[in-house]
């Protein structure tokens, strides 16, 4: 053999092998080509790859093709395996052709050439055509699609809810029955659709509804190839049953919530499981949670299944389905910083999840059944024996002229006129599998050839026919869901303190009491059990005893036996352990506890305090405690010393004859303190009147006399006597009669 004859050989070997390969072939097309086209390979391989086929393959048409190359081959080898075909193919064709191809090869058959690929040669030879192979299903005509649609709200329980928050028992939604025409040229008409549980759903009555269901029942006059028609229908459903479970837990303690001290970065781990309580799987599952502080920094994603991920304000979760009864889970770290100049809590956006689940309906409506009709040729042929006038050889025969698959349910053929002919031959599909009753696009469906006899010369037989033929279809059905988890402020633990001292100014070297008063208040969800006081004792002060500090929220006092006091040198420490065991109760949000008790004093001149505490709150069990601080002060120190001089001058006037005398009183605060309500007392002897009006500076009046022993007293009243101030009064007396001068002198101060 030379060169070229062996690289011919070979390449017919390979070319031979890739058709064989073919015959394994998910598409029907190319497995039928394959079969025809190996009818020219006359191998052994070739012959026994189309006897496989001929018994085996799903397809009437390819089998048939396959037996066509066999009886090519002619190899009395097949004839066997032909006759077991006769004998138990569920197609009459495919029996026939065997029966055919098996009598030719007995009257003329001859044994092919032995050849042999191996092993290795047939694995690249699939392993080629896989790469290449390509899947192109048969064109059923109607596409019919139940699409329910949910949009429905949860609360953290998982209860369904209203857009206002409120509880309700089940959700009105809509879903739609869309009946498509895939074609891309042919029409279909005469559209019937039957369906199941119409009772549990309302459809759409609205008079721009051109499609409209009557009973279970609806019907479409045409669709365009592509065409689509539509018709809406509303159902309540309970609560979907999707399960949200979302967590944030403080990273150094897992199992409690996060702690925040507002300007201090905070670590939470962020926690989601979905549980599909459904008895089918979910699909195409997206989960979206809204982070509505921007600066919130997101990072060690992990989850159990698909794509976990921060994207702009949101982290996205990705997952592919979770079975029946099955669920997921992801998590993230989120930190942040809450401002220092807002007390308001950390607030998380919605969580929104959308899912699929095919194949299924919440509503319970299924399609029953669906037909329509397209381009088909049917006749039926009289062919008048050339030997036997009067007797017609007939056959009914069905052309599949669209570009549908073709479902054939029942023919029937009628003697003479429709209306009183009787039935001559009556086809049932229900009686044979389904593709025998399949008639593929160009393919042509034939019945067993019948005759009859015309007596009456020139009369040719007629006959009417009834078909039950329908473009075959697919159905499907999806629940389209979008739940949504609204946003909620997250449970925090946090407190307010405020501290103040009464007085703010003290005298030196007085020991004087100083009350102290600080009030705790929670500003945060989570209840306060535990609190701690570590005030600063000021420089000098003495700290309080046991029995003078009270505790209280609202009416309710503290037992003195529900709290612990330390005094160390620098701090007053009041520690409360248990809250919720106490008169008290725990500290929820917006409620204060306030804490007062004296500090004693005894300072010195020009001294200045100050009083800062911090208040440590936590929960039962305790996790990290947060803090808050609070400051109070300063307080002052003032040196105030009492120091009056008051003095009395008389002296004689010009007029003798009237004993007339001129007083002059004077005082003056030489001190450091005011000093208030300072009275000056003089004494009018008895005999003795006013010679003029009294004057003084600054002017303040006298009092109306008082009667006193031997005579009367003037009294001036000052309100108020400055460090470094001086008064002064003046007035003149006399005395008409006999007097004794040293009566002037008595005076009375004060």
């Amino acid at each position: 053999m030379s060169i070229l004859s062996d690289v011919r050989f070979i390449v017919g070997l390979v070319v031979n092998l890739s058709k064989i390969i073919q015959l394994e072939s998910r598409d029907k097309n190319t497995r039928e080509k394959a079969a025809i086209a190996l009818g020219s390979e006359r191998t052994k391989e070739s012959l026994r790859a189309l006897l496989k086929t001929a018994r085996r393959d799903d397809d009437k048409d390819v089998r048939k093709a396959a037996i066509d190359s066999i009886m090519k081959l002619n190899d009395p080898e097949a004839i066997s395996v032909l006759e077991k075909i006769e004998k138990d193919d569920k197609d009459r064709g495919v029996r026939g052709k065997a029966k055919d191809a098996a009598k030719a090869i007995r009257d003329k058959g001859s044994s092919l050439p032995e050849t042999s690929f191996s092993e290795t040669d047939a694995e690249r030879a699939r392993e080629d055509y896989r790469a290449l192979e390509g899947h192109e299903a048969k064109q059923a005509g109607l596409h019919v699609r139940i699409e329910e649609t949910l949009n429905y709200r949860i609360d953290r329980e998982n209860n369904l809810i209203d857009e206002e928050g409120e509880l309700i028992n089940s959700l009105s939604t809509q879903g739609k029955v869309v009946v498509k025409n895939t074609g891309k040229n042919d029409r279909i008409w005469g559209i019937d659709a039957f369906l199941e549980g119409v009772d549990e759903v309302d459809f759409d009555r609205s008079e721009d509804q051109e499609t409209v269901v009557f009973g279970n029942s609806f019907g479409i006059k045409e669709l365009d190839p592509q065409g689509t028609k539509a018709i809406s229908f509303n159902f309540q459903v309970e609560a979907p049953r999707l399960k949200i479970t979302e967590g944030f837990w403080d990273l150094e303690k897992p199992d409690s919530p996060p702690t925040f001290s507002r300007g201090t970065e905070a670590g939470m781990r962020f926690t989601i499981e979905l549980t599909n309580e459904f008895d089918w799987k979910m699909q195409n599952i997206v989960v979206k949670k809204h982070i509505l502080d921007t600066s919130t920094t997101v990072d060690d994603f992990q989850t159990d299944q698909g794509v976990f991920e921060k994207e702009g304000d949101m982290v996205i979760w990705k997952l592919d389905e979770i079975p029946a009864q099955g669920s997921s889970k992801a998590s993230c770290e989120m930190k942040l910083t809450l401002p220092e100049d807002t007390s308001e809590p950390y607030s998380i956006g919605d969580t929104v999840v959308t899912y699929h689940s095919l194949e299924k309906s919440l509503s319970g409506l299924n399609l029953e059944t669906i037909s329509g009709s397209s381009s088909v040729f049917q006749f039926i042929s009289r062919d008048e024996q050339e030997e036997n006038p009067g007797d017609f050889d007939c056959k009914f025969d069905l052309e599949n002229t669209s570009e549908f698959e073709m479902d054939l349910k029942e023919v029937r053929i009628y003697e003479g006129p429709l209306d009183e002919g009787n039935i001559r031959l009556e086809w049932l599909g229900s009686d044979f599998p389904e593709e025998e009753r399949s008639i593929d696009p160009g393919e042509t469906f034939s019945l067993d050839p019948w005759t009859i006899t015309v007596e009456e010369e020139g009369v040719i037989p007629q006959f009417g026919r009834e078909l039950d033929l329908s473009v075959k279809y697919l159905f499907d059905s999806e629940i389209i869901a979008e739940c949504t988890l609204p946003g909620y402020e997250l449970p925090f633990l946090n407190v307010e303190a405020t501290k103040s001292f009464t007085p703010m100014t003290i005298p030196s070297f007085r020991r004087t009491e100083i009350m102290t008063e600080n009030t705790i208040k929670s500003v945060g969800s989570t209840e306060v059990e535990y609190l701690q006081l570590q005030d600063q004792i000021p420089s000098g002060f003495e700290a309080p005893t046991k029995d003078r500090v009270e505790i209280s929220k609202g009416e309710q006092q503290l037992s003195d036996s529900d709290f612990e006091l330390e005094v160390t040198e620098e701090n007053v420490i009041l520690t409360i352990e248990h809250l919720g065991d106490s008169t008290l109760g725990t500290l929820k949000q917006d409620e204060e506890i306030t804490v007062k008790y004296p500090f004693f004093a005894t300072a010195k001149p020009e001294e200045e305090f100050q009083g800062n505490v911090t208040v440590l709150a936590n929960i039962f069990p305790p996790i990290k405690p947060v803090t808050t601080e609070a400051e109070a002060g300063p307080i002052t120190v003032v040196h105030k010393r009492r120091k009056l001089k008051i003095g009395k001058m008389v002296r004689s006037t010009a007029s003798d004859a009237l004993n007339e005398y001129e007083i002059v009183i004077r005082g003056t605060n030489d001190g450091s303190a005011v000093l208030q309500n300072v009275e000056v007392s003089d004494f009018l002897p008895k005999g003795f009147e006013l010679a003029s009006d009294t004057e003084e500076d600054p002017p303040v009046g006298f009092e109306e006399h008082a009667s006193v022993k031997d005579g009367k007293a003037m009294k001036w009243v000052y309100s108020a006597v400055e460090p470094g101030q001086k008064v002064e009064i003046r007035f003149k007396i006399r005395a008409p009669g006999d007097h004794d001068p040293k009566d002037v002198y008595r005076m009375l101060l004060g």
